[in-house]
């Protein structure tokens, strides 16, 4: 408490009142909302009372680290809103019709059986393309009340589609990534007994990232903060998701339902007074935005540098050789940052690093979970927890030696028939002997095996559990098989072990709960999970530089039609260019070109709006 300034502070201690805490980069959210939580706790709060909602895995993992060390107190509510939404529906979602063990799908998955009801229906999957009906499905489930959901989409093939899809994920025993909020929400509209229970969990509600809430979650979120101890921690200006259906209009929605306590942190302790004072100048020129003065607390002033080229590939040049001196000067190669509105300058960049061998990490580069051995891994794990699980199933059921995918098919076409999930539908066709006894045999081993496994989980870490279902299912001997060369096999037996060691800090965080780790590990793929800090130069495009910080930024291609995009709405765009020179803790240098492939490109509006008579190669250093 003795670090906090006095905003922090009265964020900190103000009580039964809702407050709405307008954080802009670099001011300490993190730090207030980990001090609240334990200031709940240690004045004898229960902390599986507080629900504190977050947008991703790593900055739940950080405050549950952070409570822990305070408070040696673990809340197992702090959560990232899918992964809350997750467990609320495993007690709560059968009053809709599914099975408590479903599946979350991944993206692959369900638009497999989106295709499967395009064919159902005779349409074409050129006229009805599956990605872009899974784009407006999305969008339909991010848009609020569920209930009238069919009933609002203009067009009624793709109303008939959208029925059609959620029973099929039904049917299968799945539901999407959206359906998490979406089907959570559905419940507390229409179940007044399950929302009373389900706001009785808790006496506290505190949600970070606000801004990054869509219509469906806010109304989620204004449901359960109702007459609680409810804090939204978010900053207009940094609004930038609209593709997902983010809006910053949550937060004025917030201040006319809950009329809080409105408390800015005005205070930045990451940005040097240079870099602060450029962001709030262009950030001034939205309109529809909370008035905030932000000031840096640094004592330096910085540095932030212009620089103007002529072609994009003299930009891309220079960075790198700025980076390599850089390097030569002591600075990490973690501690750099590249930042981009699209991937082609961050292409660029990649290639003129690589001809100066400096190794780079891009944004959007194979997922951890991506790894056929994670994602095995993690089916043998949900079908110990949940056999009822049928994309988990049909994935162990394709690993499995000697079961040819006629009989795949055919277990398929049983669970169909029979309107059953694909474990089930095995067992009928052992039972029944719909198969011929050489895979039959191997079907029943199969079964032994998990059974075998099951009466371990209660006596097993999730680690001790991987570790015995790669022993029953003879992993070793399988990864040598796939792999190519002993390297590729000592690979993919290291990517086990990281997902081993996830598990041990999934539970020291959290405590035992195999389905929990399930849930989070199912999120955590399709959102992308925690990038693994190597000792490389990051390339990231802007959008996802959020929640980044770096003691040295390039931000490269400013240029209009870029950033502003030409397609962009022009204050999500200069949101966006807020957000990415924001990262910087030390050093910006914002790079642009004046022959964009066959165009000339003047430079960005943004630069001009930063204060600063930007002429050339200025630079304002520190």
């Amino acid at each position: 408490m003795d670090e906090l300034n006095a905003d922090q502070r009265d964020v900190v201690e103000t009580r039964d009142v809702p407050i709405l805490v307008l954080a802009g980069p670099g001011t300490g959210k993190t730090h207030t909302i980990v001090e609240r939580i334990a200031s709940l706790i240690q004045e004898g709060e229960d902390p599986d009372r507080i629900l504190a909602i977050t947008f991703t895995n790593k900055a739940a993992q950080e405050m549950k680290s952070r409570v822990l060390k305070i408070t040696g107190k673990k809340p197992s509510w702090i959560r990232t809103i899918h992964g809350a939404c997750a467990q609320i529906l495993r007690a709560h979602i059968h009053k809709l019709g599914y099975t408590n063990a479903f599946q979350i799908a991944s993206t692959e998955y369900a638009v497999k059986m989106l295709k499967a009801v395009i064919r159902a229906k005779d349409l074409s999957e050129v006229a009805w393309n599956p990605s872009d009906l899974a784009r407006k499905i999305a969008r339909i489930k991010s848009s609020g009340d569920p209930k009238p959901a069919a009933d609002k989409i203009e067009d009624p093939t793709v109303a008939d589609i959208f029925t059609a899809y959620q029973e099929k994920m039904k049917g299968q025993g799945c539901i999407d990534f959206d359906d998490l909020v979406y089907l959570t929400l559905k419940i507390c509209v229409e179940d007044a007994a399950a929302l009373a229970g389900i706001r009785g969990e808790w006496r506290h509600l505190i949600i970070d990232e606000f801004q990054d809430c869509d219509i469906t979650q806010y109304e989620l979120i204004s449901l359960l903060g109702r007459d609680k101890g409810i804090v939204a921690v978010g900053d207009d200006d940094q609004s930038i998701y609209s593709f997902r259906s983010s809006t910053p209009e949550v937060l004025r929605m917030f201040d006319e339902d809950f009329r809080p306590k409105i408390i800015t942190l005005k205070t930045s302790y990451r940005l040097p007074r240079v870099v602060q004072e450029a962001a709030s100048a262009l950030i001034k020129n939205n309109l529809n935005r909370y008035e905030k003065e932000i000031y840096s607390a640094q004592a330096t002033t910085g540095h932030l540098e212009v620089r103007g080229f002529g072609a994009e590939s003299e930009e891309a040049d220079f960075v790198a050789a700025r980076i390599q001196r850089l390097l030569t000067e002591g600075i990490v190669p973690e501690e750099i940052g590249v930042l981009a509105r699209r991937h082609a300058e961050l292409a660029m960049a990649e290639t003129a690093l690589k001809r100066l061998k400096i190794p780079t990490r891009k944004t959007g580069e194979r997922s951890f979970y991506e790894h056929r051995e994670v994602r095995d891994m993690l089916a043998y794990l949900t079908v110990i927890a949940l056999p009822e699980n049928s994309a988990a199933f049909e994935r162990v059921l394709k690993i499995e030696k000697g079961i040819a995918h006629r009989v795949v098919d055919l277990i398929e076409d049983i669970s169909e028939r029979n309107d059953v999930g694909l474990y089930q539908a095995a067992e009928i066709a052992v039972e029944n002997h719909y198969i011929t006894e050489g895979p039959q045999n191997q079907i029943k081993q199969l079964f032994g095996r998990f059974e075998t496994l099951r009466s371990k989980v209660s006596g097993y870490c999730i680690s001790d559990l991987m570790r015995a279902a790669a022993m029953e299912f003879d992993t070793l001997q399988h990864l040598k098989t796939l792999s190519r060369g002993q390297t590729n096999f000592e690979k993919r037996i290291l990517h086990l072990k990281e997902l081993a060691q996830m598990a041990d800090r999934f539970e020291l965080q959290s405590g035992p709960g195999l389905i929990n780790f399930i849930n989070e590990m199912a999120i955590a793929a399709i959102r992308g999970g925690i990038v693994k800090e190597n000792k490389e130069i990051r390339l990231v495009t802007l959008h996802g530089a959020k929640g980044l910080e770096f003691r040295v930024v390039f931000l490269m291609g400013a240029s209009q039609g870029n950033i502003p995009h030409v397609k962009g709405e022009v204050e999500e765009e200069r949101r966006l260019m807020y957000v990415g020179i924001t990262r910087a803790k030390e050093q910006l240098t914002i790079t642009h070109a004046r022959y964009v492939g066959n165009e000339v490109r003047q430079r960005s509006l943004f630069i001009d709006e930063m204060g600063r008579p930007f002429k050339g190669e200025e630079a304002i250093r520190g």
